[in-house]
């Protein structure tokens, strides 16, 4: 069985963070392990509490030792020193990385500084896709994106900070009755369309969709294969979601293997 590293924070609702990207990785049928780098509360405001910079050393230390990993997924990581951390450790691994580059949340209105962004295209040239929202598309290409189009040019401005393969997710935010993701891959675009949920059980729909990504590139699937078949996962969990109490809800990431939905 592959083994897959998460490299994340946790989510006191669990949609997203480190116990969504565990659960999706074993319903891909491959093993996950986690470092843990923050604990987050999910409200407004949300409320990070950062784990030790020793703390994070010690458990990458004692997974080093122990495994041998087919991919990893880095969502967040929130403090700018324990970034370095992550890239040194990238520079000693060999298999495909998936990188959410957390910078804007569904559940506020919370954006990371300039320093921590700076930071986190660092890790870009030792990433195999870089997965980043509509918002933090914009962050990233300094520009606003309403349509398809300027998907495409924001996908060529994160490949030109070191992103070797991108995958924008539009998700609803792009008007019109469709939702779009934009797949940038050697020059290439491929724009992916799917009718738009109404569904509200959102949470954790980022973290869950590069973690099968990474699971599925664990067990070498091409990366466009990967997204489609990440995309339909998370659309059944989505469809198929976990309500909360304030009105919002988590995506269900054992939805997708227990109805009949596959593509």
């Amino acid at each position: 069985m592959q083994q897959v590293l998460t490299i994340a924070g946790l989510d006191s609702l669990a949609g997203g963070g480190a116990t969504a990207d565990i659960k999706t990785l074993e319903e891909f049928n491959v093993f996950g392990h986690v470092l843990l780098t923050s604990v987050v509360a999910i409200d407004q405001p949300l409320l990070f509490h950062d784990l030790p910079l020793a703390v994070i050393h010690a458990q990458l230390d004692s997974l080093k030792k122990a495994v041998d990993f087919s991919a990893i997924k880095i969502g967040l990581i929130h403090q700018v020193a324990a970034i370095d951390i992550v890239k040194d450790f990238l520079t000693t691994v060999d298999c495909p990385v998936v990188l959410d580059p957390v910078l804007a949340f569904k559940e506020g209105d919370t954006q990371f500084n300039q320093s921590y962004q700076s930071g986190l295209i660092t890790l870009f040239p030792y990433s195999t896709l870089v997965t980043p929202n509509l918002e933090e598309a914009q962050q990233l290409a300094e520009m606003t994106i309403d349509s398809v189009e300027d998907m495409k040019r924001a996908a060529k401005k994160i490949n030109a900070l070191g992103a070797r393969q991108v995958l924008i997710k539009g998700g609803s935010r792009i008007a019109g009755d469709l939702a779009y993701d934009v797949l940038y891959q050697q020059g290439t675009y491929t724009v992916l369309e799917a009718p738009k949920s109404s569904a509200q059980t959102t949470n954790g729909a980022g973290c869950t969709l590069s973690a099968a990504i990474a699971a599925l590139l664990a067990q070498e699937v091409p990366l466009e294969e990967a997204v489609r078949k990440a995309k339909a996962f998370v659309l059944a969990g989505i469809e198929n979601g976990i309500p909360l109490k304030n009105q919002a809800g988590n995506v269900n990431q054992l939805a997708y293997y227990r109805k009949d939905v596959r593509q």
